[in-house]
């Protein structure tokens, strides 16, 4: 034991050290051990000074902690405009059916030529057309026929844009649908019994499967609903 140390005994295994140095804080031990007639004596809590001391680091940790950086606002000079911030909206391509303007040459040449691929429609009831740019001539120069339902078309999944006058439609769609007397026929000996052309036959058969007139069970196969 050190010098000028005594021990006061304050409870059942807990005792006081008391000291006359003035650094040293008194504080309550508890029993530990007994060894060659010495006490061991293992400290429970900690002195006001030792408190002290933590409570110093903790708030140094806090006030080393960095403060977030402050935004620094725009300065807006005289006379200045600002101009708000404007999104683009998404646009899906257009297809047949969907009105769209001149694209490639002037407005009178563009319509023009919408003009005689539509007058080719008339005469012959039916057009296929595998170039886009067609396409969209004839949406556009035919747009009051298709909203008014007299001109039909759809995109087939060969790319091929398929348009058929309404009377025209009609016409092939029953000569389908009387020819389809089995309960399941295949493509080729529904094309030998109607004899249609190879695009016609294709685009009247797409416009049926769109409107639900007829269902491809498999491919190449083809049931009436």
């Amino acid at each position: 034991m050190r010098e000028n140390i005594y021990i006061s005994k304050r409870g059942e295994n807990k005792y006081e050290i008391i000291t006359k140095e003035t650094h040293f804080e008194p504080g309550v031990y508890s029993l530990y051990a007994l060894e060659k007639n010495l006490f061991v004596i293992k400290r429970q809590f900690f002195g006001e000074n030792q408190r002290n001391s933590s409570l110093q680091k903790k708030k140094q940790e806090i006030e080393n902690v960095k403060e977030p950086e402050k935004v620094k606002p725009e300065v807006i000079q005289e006379n200045e405009t600002i101009k708000p911030e404007i999104k683009k909206e998404y646009k899906p391509k257009k297809e047949l059916g969907e009105q769209e303007g001149p694209r490639e040459e002037s407005t009178k040449e563009w319509y023009k030529k919408g003009l005689q691929i539509k007058s080719d429609l008339m005469k012959n009831g039916f057009l296929a057309l595998n170039d886009l740019e067609e396409a969209r001539k004839i949406s556009y120069v035919t747009r009051q026929e298709i909203n008014a339902g007299e001109v039909l078309g759809i995109r087939g999944f060969d790319k091929v844009f398929y348009i058929f006058k309404k009377e025209c439609f009609e016409k092939l769609k029953s000569l389908i649908l009387e020819n389809m007397t089995k309960k399941i026929i295949s493509y080729e000996e529904l094309q030998e019994k109607v004899n249609l052309p190879k695009e016609e036959f294709n685009g009247i058969l797409e416009l049926l499967k769109e409107q639900s007139d007829i269902i491809e069970v498999h491919k190449g196969i083809f049931k009436k609903v």
